[in-house]
């Protein structure tokens, strides 16, 4: 390796051991155990926190349901930010551009907690949505502490990555290839099946990817929206830590965390390149 090539890679380098190190110090702790009545952690070492994670029906739960919720999560960012970066990809107009643009930024100018509370405030008992139903003679509805308001908040926080995402891979499909198949006798819905969508595939799979990623890792919203009663692996980990101060067995539920995560990326990068054979596949 040349030694500016290194010097330019070093950054990456230094935040990857960094990375590694933590995981390794979680996999470490995880196989601690915490004296009985203390918060002194000590060895000796095994596997005893996993066996009693494997064993246990709440820490299964709580992983399903946050892949259950993240599957949702990501469905409906998906379908409802892609069209939106088509919109922005296509549109020619440079107001409507800046506006969307404007309203996915402005999104990133205020904090996580700031728009947890925002939506606490809209989707309460005596949120603007139900003192507007009142004004129409509609009985309120529960919209807060569940898995509804938990997805709504969590959608609104991963779309603008998304569509920024997309964007910049939309942005490269030369418009001119639909044009030609519309050209060509193609419908509009035709040419973007054929021609658009098969050539954002890419695109598209980095940016869900990055959404997926993100709602499993989800905290905040699922513990302060979700009322105690959405129970997912980081709020999982945080109840270890805050009631018991266990944090072995906290450390373990990250690691598997951790794992389950690496697992569905393999899979994911797998379909990617599956995806790419097949489209070659046409080509050829």
């Amino acid at each position: 390796m040349k030694r500016s090539t290194f010097l330019l890679a070093l950054p990456s380098l230094v935040l990857i051991a960094l990375f590694a190190a933590v995981i390794l110090a979680f996999a470490r702790t995880s196989l601690l155990h915490l004296q009985p009545g203390t918060a002194v952690i000590s060895g000796p070492m095994s596997l005893d926190n996993y066996t009693r994670i494997f064993n246990s029906s709440g820490a299964w739960r709580a992983v399903l349901t946050t892949l259950r919720l993240s599957a949702i999560i990501t469905l409906i960012t998906v379908f409802a930010g892609y069209p939106l970066a088509r919109i922005l990809a296509l549109t020619p107009s440079q107001t409507l551009r800046r506006v969307i643009m404007f309203c996915l930024i402005a999104t990133f100018l205020s904090g996580g907690v700031t728009r947890a509370y925002a939506w606490m405030i809209i989707l309460g008992h005596r949120g603007i949505i139900n003192m507007a139903l009142g004004f129409a003679g509609i009985a309120p509805l529960r919209m807060l502490n569940n898995e509804f308001a938990v997805i709504v908040a969590v959608v609104n926080f991963t779309l603008p990555f998304f569509v920024l995402t997309l964007f910049g891979a939309l942005k490269t499909i030369p418009r001119d290839l639909e044009d030609a198949a519309r050209n060509l006798g193609a419908s509009r819905w035709r040419s973007f099946v054929t021609v658009t969508l098969p050539l954002s595939v890419p695109g598209l799979v980095v940016s869900t990817s990055l959404c997926f990623a993100m709602t499993l890792g989800a905290f905040l919203f699922p513990q302060l929206l979700g009322g105690g009663r959405v129970h997912v692996l980081a709020t999982e980990i945080y109840e270890r830590i805050q009631a018991s101060y266990d944090i072995p067995a906290a450390s373990a539920l990250a690691v598997i965390f951790f794992f389950i995560v690496l697992l569905i990326l393999v899979m994911i990068n797998i379909i990617q390149k599956l995806t790419r054979k097949i489209q070659n596949g046409r080509n050829a």
